[in-house]
């Protein structure tokens, strides 16, 4: 038997009509990501393996990188979607005799929300575009006052709210741990129509121009890229990011550990905004129907900075000395693929809270 351990949710970047919908460089694996790297736990410290359990509008095809995100092992497996589908898949990963399980549901994109009505309604019955990702271990793992931790819980996924809250119930909970859970306005840039449309059908089959990345280079550097993968040298105590399996400082390749830096709260120390011509080609199709777009250098750890796309946000937005999160969205189309790596978020004041 299995406890909640931690749940987290991923809602997309920007708002229409009220609602949260996908963004120009989101889709339902960035939502997946961002749900899932709020559940995942300790950093780069535990490989045992984990079954995900996915429901929704996720596409098989990004099963591989699932492992990626967790930095774990994972057995992924299909399931029902809808809100029956939701609460059975909760059931069976809290019922099961060992190790850690994964309850992952997605709603991303228009019509695509069907396929798991029920699942994450909002206040008045509409939908947000939401990942939801429930983590159950085997009991003891939650320490006392830690049973559950929810990021970003304002604005939408009350049915999620009831599935955990039943979920405490049956194991005998306060439901304080859980909540309260508030419904705010939600915040982000409004998106027109219009400009969505403009990249609805960008595919993922461009030819590189530009900074052309293979993609065995690629993955190699994915922990870098989306996990912020540093290594630490035991012998000088030298941080080097992105890993290159030698230390920057003394350039020994023996005594380095892999370390997860903050991907959130990174400390912006420059700024510059990349306007129509400037940017490389790989961006043209994005530069063409939204304009310029804003770059931060940022700080995410002492003495460790890292150029990062600005997202959900107007050029010009941050400055320096502002704080910003990541997330992992897409980049751009090479090789008949999406690329994905992190981009930089406005840091927003926390949802209230209610009651």
């Amino acid at each position: 038997m299995r406890e909640l351990v931690r749940a987290g949710i991923g809602r997309a970047g920007s708002v229409r009509d009220g609602r949260r919908v996908l963004g120009p460089d989101e889709d339902a694996f960035t939502l997946a990501a961002t749900a899932l790297e709020r559940v995942r736990g300790p950093r780069f410290g535990d490989r045992t393996p984990v079954r995900v359990t996915v429901l929704g509008s996720l596409p098989p095809a990004t099963d591989w990188a699932i492992s990626v995100v967790l930095e774990r092992p994972v057995e992924v497996v299909r399931s029902v979607s809808g809100a029956e589908g939701f609460d059975r898949a909760l059931e069976e990963a809290r019922a099961g005799p060992s190790g850690d399980a994964v309850v992952l549901a997605v709603v991303a994109g228009g019509a695509e929300t069907a396929s798991c009505d029920g699942v994450l309604p909002t206040a008045d019955g509409e939908r947000d575009d939401a990942a939801v990702a429930v983590w159950f271990g085997e009991r003891g793992a939650a320490r006392s006052g830690e049973a559950l931790r929810v990021g970003d819980t304002a604005g939408g996924p009350l049915a999620l709210a009831s599935e955990l809250y039943r979920t405490a119930v049956r194991e005998g909970r306060d439901g304080s741990w859980g909540g309260p859970w508030s419904v705010t306005p939600p915040e982000g840039p409004t998106v027109e129509p219009s400009k969505l449309r403009a990249l609805a059908d960008l595919r993922p089959t461009a030819v590189s121009e530009g900074a052309y990345v293979p993609r065995p280079r690629y993955l190699e550097n994915l922990p870098s890229r989306w996990n912020f993968a540093a290594e630490r040298c035991r012998t000088c105590g030298t941080t080097t990011f992105p890993s290159r399996g030698r230390c920057r400082s003394c350039d020994r390749a023996e005594g380095l550990e892999t370390v997860g830096l903050p991907t959130d709260g990174a400390l912006v120390v420059a700024t510059t905004v990349i306007g129509s011509g400037a940017q490389p080609t790989e961006f043209d199709p994005q530069v063409g129907a939204l304009g310029a777009y804003g770059v931060v250098l940022a700080e995410v750890a002492p003495g460790v900075r890292v150029t990062l796309q600005l997202t959900d946000a107007s050029p010009g937005e941050v400055r320096i000395g502002d704080r910003v999160d990541t997330r992992l969205r897409r980049l751009y189309p090479m090789e008949g693929e999406w690329r994905y790596g992190r981009k930089a978020v406005p840091r927003r004041p926390p949802p209230r809270s209610s009651g």
